[in-house]
């Protein structure tokens, strides 16, 4: 019986090798996997994971039957390893699944440790908005210091406050340009006056 495209992309990405690995796993695996393969990809999965460090897989784990993937992913010892990609997936992926707002704080504990680092701001910017996430992406715009992050935190709250809906979308980001650049700012104090125009309203017209 012919295994799903699903299935064949899984096996494919695992035993990828330099740039073919950096296309990352296909999303919707565990969606359009046949019903008779479910065992067997959660099983290569799972030893995938604890077995060959494939942290990528974690993003499947929510979606496991046969496995508790959630509390896999919850003791963890990748979640602790501060400062790490790892943990900061691992705490965006636990967010998203339990609504738990404390994995924020790790990943914002991530970034604290290696402010300088682009690809947390990225990821914690894609989260699903929240108050404490805002409070977050807020801090990384007013202190950190590096250009790059304060950007990305800039998108990210834009996101928060609905003025981008998709933020994956080129388009969008590009339809808030003007809007942007009024955010930028190499002086911690006038940021902190930007944050407030822009929570007055005083910066978005048109936006909302």
């Amino acid at each position: 019986m012919q295994n799903s495209k699903a299935y064949d992309c899984l096996i494919k990405q695992l035993n990828a090798n330099g740039s073919e690995k950096m296309d990352g796993y296909y999303p919707e695996v565990m969606e359009e996997i046949y019903d008779w393969e479910r065992e067997e990809v959660e099983d290569i999965i799972w030893d995938a994971f604890f077995n060959k460090n494939e942290i990528e897989l974690a993003q499947f784990f929510p979606k496991l039957k046969k496995y508790d993937g959630i509390k896999a992913l919850k003791e963890s010892p990748y979640l602790l390893q501060i400062p790490s990609e790892a943990s900061v997936e691992i705490g965006k992926i636990l967010y998203e699944a339990t609504g738990d707002e404390g994995y924020l704080d790790i990943i914002k504990k991530n970034i604290d440790a290696s402010p300088e680092t682009i690809s947390f701001v990225s990821i914690l910017s894609y989260c699903k908005p929240c108050q404490r996430l805002y409070n977050i992406l807020v801090d990384i715009y007013i202190n950190n210091s590096n250009k790059v992050n304060r950007s990305t935190a800039v998108m990210g709250i834009l996101y928060n406050k609905g003025i981008i809906k998709d933020r994956s979308s080129i388009k969008e980001s590009n339809d808030v340009i003007s809007l942007r650049k009024k955010f930028k700012s190499e002086d911690s104090i006038e940021r902190q006056k930007i944050i407030e125009k822009f929570e007055n309203g005083e910066l978005n017209n048109g936006y909302i």
